[in-house]
């Protein structure tokens, strides 16, 4: 029995957040009873965020200010949700190089939240979070890991990247009592390390496990590969990549209908998830307004989200990079949350160390792009089992503390046995359906046969 839960989800949580003024409080019960509400319904919700957003930024907004006078937009003018394709698309582009001008001027900066991200497209975007915004966001997740079976304050387990290190004793406190989640690194997804990580689930026995999609996939063919039975899990959260049709039947095939796929991104958090009727998954519509461009009949559309809650540094119609596909037929659950029926591209593959080690592509992300000045976006080729192709969009402060960096990053990710070479490219071209890919595996998996 696991006697701590109930304390950290009523006593150590709760005082961790309001210490942080981050407490969702009351949001939490109107989200668990806005979700049933209709269609009409959440539109209008949706509709009078918007207006109410779309006049502080043109007030308190220095971008927008600029960018409304530019095409002779009044906020307090604007009739709908249908009048929204009238204003620009906000790219990752606009992000980096507006600098403080996204920044509303009625906000405390020593109250913000900064948010940092590699993204699906390689490109850092930096921005902040106001807490009501934070607050609204931590409701959310908190709402959609309950359809997944996960309580807060319950032991989790996860399949996350660049975890192994050490951390002050502040945060290993916090992680201890409110955290409570088990990690397999996917930096080090080899043998030894996950018959560890398998040790530990046996003493733990977290309900729910949150991971990397294509790392839950090698965790799972480990665990069918050493016929490990005792190891279940009531609800598998999938984020951050896209299963393939294949990879989620594995992990059916061993766990059983219990696959939640998740789609949302630093800069807006949760976007998106399945629920309980495992039919597309609902937009978290309450606190976003999710667009999709260009969509045809047997083509995905580019996906735009508008953040309803965020005033900090408003996101509308941010074009977030990926491709996905709508349905407008009910759900079996009763919800009225819009639905993704699917998002395409969102896909890295694994590479390899020389000595066999499986790396998982979007675990490096931060390594190689956010944390090396100079990259403006970057692309990891593997042509061969100790070489590595870094294709590097540069952006001004490219130099020699770049080229260090990244050689740097490739020792302590790969190994030193590694060889890479660079590649300055003006442009990293698109896959055939549009979506930019972060890691690119051309080798056949070491010891496993041809590559699928």
């Amino acid at each position: 029995m696991d006697l701590l839960a109930p304390l950290a989800r009523k006593v150590f949580v709760p005082l961790y957040e309001r210490r942080w003024g981050i407490h969702p409080g009351p949001l939490l019960t109107e989200l668990e009873r806005s979700q049933f509400e209709g269609e009409d319904r959440i539109r209008d919700l949706q509709s009078k965020r918007l207006s109410q957003l779309l006049v502080h930024a043109g007030q308190h907004n220095a971008f927008y200010r600029r960018r409304f006078a530019e095409i002779g937009f009044d906020p307090h003018q604007w009739r709908g949700l249908d009048d929204l394709d009238a204003l620009p698309l906000l790219t990752k582009d606009d992000l980096r190089d507006a600098g403080s001008a996204l920044l509303s001027e009625d906000v405390d900066p020593r109250t913000l939240f900064h948010k940092r991200t590699g993204g699906s497209t390689g490109v850092p975007v930096h921005l902040d979070w106001d807490a009501s915004a934070h607050r609204f966001k931590r409701a959310i997740v908190r709402r959609h890991d309950a359809w997944a079976g996960y309580r807060l304050g319950e032991r989790l387990a996860a399949l996350w990247g660049d975890t192994d290190k050490s951390y002050p004793w502040k945060e290993r406190v916090y992680q201890f009592l409110c955290e409570r989640t088990l990690y397999l690194d996917t930096l080090q997804l080899d043998e030894e390390h996950i018959g560890q990580f398998v040790q530990r689930l046996r003493r733990a026995r977290p309900k729910v496990l949150m991971g990397h999609a294509h790392s839950i996939f090698f965790f799972t063919e480990y665990l069918i590969e050493h016929s490990v039975d005792d190891i279940q899990f009531d609800g598998i959260i999938s984020t951050a990549e896209t299963l393939t049709p294949s990879e989620r039947a594995t992990i059916e095939g061993r766990f059983g209908p219990v696959v939640f796929d998740r789609y949302g991104c630093e800069e807006l958090s949760l976007v998106a998830s399945e629920c309980e009727a495992h039919d597309g998954l609902h937009v978290a519509a309450e606190g976003l307004y999710v667009e999709v461009l260009d969509e045809g009949p047997d083509r995905p559309g580019r996906v735009v989200v508008t953040d309803l809650v965020n005033r900090a540094v408003p996101l509308i119609r941010y074009e977030v990079g990926d491709l996905a596909a709508t349905m407008d037929t009910p759900c079996a659950c009763g919800r009225g949350l819009p639905r993704l029926q699917r998002v395409y591209g969102r896909t890295t593959d694994i590479l390899y160390a020389p000595d066999g080690r499986r790396i998982s592509g979007v675990s490096v992300l931060d390594t190689f792009v956010i944390h090396v000045p100079g990259v403006q976006q970057a692309q990891i080729v593997q042509d061969a089992i100790d070489h590595l192709r870094l294709r590097v969009v540069p952006d001004p402060r490219f130099g020699e503390d770049t080229r260090r960096g990244l050689a740097r990053a490739v020792r302590e990710v790969f190994g030193p046995a590694m060889r890479h070479r660079l590649e300055l490219v003006e442009r990293i071209e698109p896959t055939p359906r549009g979506k930019y890919q972060f890691s690119v595996c051309e080798i056949d998996p070491p010891g496993r046969g041809p590559a699928a």
